[in-house]
């Protein structure tokens, strides 16, 4: 399974060069300075994005029909006034900007503030006036699939422009958090890929708790990969305690870096670095000189220099030798007529 996503000039290709995209999502706590110093830790850690959440708890769920959910949610708004801040200071440290809009003035919002990707979390994919005015903005644009199926994913499919295929992804997701590991299902990117084609990448939104889920992901295939970030497990919110720490968040990345490095090539060959071995020809026994070559006399061994090899032996069965072999000694080319 192979993607390749692009943003700007850069691009993320599977095995290669994979988007970790840190998703701060609501775990800056309504704090300003958390923000950007989680936008600082990312950077460090050697992520290629952040990405924020911008909702409004009155356009997104009832106060009538679930008071609790508008409570947290309320709670954790971020104000739109900080959106032009959060994308100058990721300017200003060379880390994209990626941002879910949950309303279609904040798609306007993340627009005019040269926002660098946008993100469709998983409810929303069912949102299809949000998504159609998504597309219509021509950025780079990441559609999750948590609470969805294979319908969902087929009409948000059907209205994508399919002149921007190159910078379009979906990402296989779980709506559970955490998810457990029964609920992963990871062979799903694979299915998802079968579903939209070879041109629109395919990437991992992960829920779990730690990062063996997303580093997996990556060895499939996966060129995109988005996890939860937090300065401390224990803070108070919905998403921190199921988050990576930082430290655990420098250990995924420098784990998928390296996966991209062990990946290689999907072709096989033999590598100039590796120990070079050769099966060569040898005398089972001492062999007189005018004897015909057979089977019977010689043995195929381990060899640091080239001789005859075995798949070569054939060529010299019943020719005559012109000197005498020793017991173990290497046949050569120079040994017969």
């Amino acid at each position: 399974m192979i993607s390749k996503f692009k943003i700007n000039n850069t691009s993320f290709e599977s095995y290669k060069k994979t988007l970790i995209i840190a998703e701060i999502g609501s775990n800056h706590d309504n704090n300003l300075k958390k923000c950007k110093k989680m936008i600082l830790e990312a950077k460090k850690a050697g992520c290629d994005a952040v990405k924020f959440q911008l909702f409004k708890a009155d356009l997104l769920v009832s106060k009538i029909h679930n008071p609790n959910g508008y409570k947290i949610l309320k709670k954790l708004e971020m104000k739109e006034s900080w959106i032009p801040i959060l994308s100058k200071f990721c300017k200003k440290n060379k880390i994209l900007f990626a941002c879910s809009p949950f309303y279609k003035k904040a798609i306007d919002i993340l627009k005019k503030n040269n926002c660098d990707i946008l993100k469709i979390a998983s409810p929303e994919i069912k949102n299809i006036d949000l998504l159609k005015k998504a597309i219509l903005t021509n950025i780079p644009l990441i559609i999750s699939t948590g609470d969805t199926g294979h319908l969902e994913i087929k009409r948000a499919f059907a209205n994508l422009n399919k002149k921007n295929f190159y910078k379009t992804a979906f990402l296989h997701c779980t709506s559970k958090y955490p998810c457990d590991d029964n609920s992963v299902n990871l062979l799903n990117l694979k299915y998802i890929k079968n579903l939209v084609g070879e041109k629109i990448s395919v990437g991992y939104s992960d829920h779990t708790e730690d990062s063996l889920a997303s580093i997996s992901a990556v060895t499939i295939g996966a060129n995109i990969i988005e996890k939860h970030i937090t300065l401390n497990k224990k803070s108070k919110g919905p998403d921190h305690f199921f988050s990576l720490n930082i430290n655990e968040l420098n250990q995924m990345v420098k784990t998928i870096r390296r996966v991209e490095k062990m990946s290689g090539s999907p072709f096989k060959k033999r590598l100039k670095s590796e120990n070079t071995v050769f099966i060569n020809c040898f005398s089972k026994n001492n062999i007189k000189k005018g004897s015909l070559l057979n089977l019977k006399k010689i043995s195929f061994k381990r060899d640091f220099v080239k001789g005859i090899q075995a798949h070569e032996i054939t060529k010299f069965l019943n020719k005559k030798l012109i000197k005498n072999l020793k017991i173990n000694e290497r046949i050569q080319i120079k040994h017969f007529k």
